[in-house]
């Protein structure tokens, strides 16, 4: 990834710790980040970190995440979109401690986040996503070889939100120091 192709990229929380180099991006989680929303027991997490650009049409994004370590503590990376506070997806790599590895997405409508898990049969050191983006419909997808992609996910948002923030997202809800590796994003309109 050069870093040309991020000029139109921005944060929502910026990481104290991150490093941009041609090959992507090493970040840094803070502790007890996260994006969580559940508004039935007034609780809110919106401190984790998502790197994005800005979309009002149809896209297809590709991103590569290498972990330094297998993910544990529920720490997480993968993808993101936000139409605002109230409504967003995220889907990545977690786990409650490293034999134990999910795929966990969540998608977050008016304030009020669901929670969907694949379990995987050995830790991760890398993994791919794919979102695409059709109208209105989303399609989340992973890879373990950035070759076969298998769906995770097909989900709603209404178009009328807005520009959708697209991009990358990690955070770090128990575990003091996590360190994720972007190698590829790829966010074609």
């Amino acid at each position: 990834m050069l870093l040309d192709s991020l000029k139109d990229f921005e944060w929502y929380n910026e990481p104290k710790d991150v490093r941009f180099n041609e090959t992507g991006m090493s970040v840094v989680c803070q502790e007890k980040t996260d994006f969580w929303q559940s508004a039935a027991h007034h609780f809110s997490k919106d401190d984790g970190h998502f790197f994005f650009s800005e979309s009002k049409g149809d896209f297809c994004l590709i991103v590569k995440w290498v972990l330094d370590k297998p993910a544990e503590s529920f720490s997480q990376c993968g993808i993101m979109l936000r139409a605002d506070s109230q409504n967003w997806f995220k889907f990545g790599t977690m786990a409650e401690n490293e034999d134990s590895p999910k795929l966990g997405s969540s998608l977050t409508k008016l304030g009020s986040s669901d929670w969907a898990v694949v379990n995987l049969s050995k830790p991760i050191k890398e993994m791919w996503y794919k979102l695409v983006r059709n109208q209105d419909d989303y399609i989340a997808y992973y890879s373990e070889d950035g070759i076969i992609y298998k769906q995770h996910r097909l989900f709603f948002l209404p178009a009328e939100m807005g520009k959708i923030k697209v991009g990358v997202y990690a955070a770090s809800p128990q575990q003091k120091e996590f360190i994720a590796n972007l190698e590829i994003l790829d966010l074609v309109a």
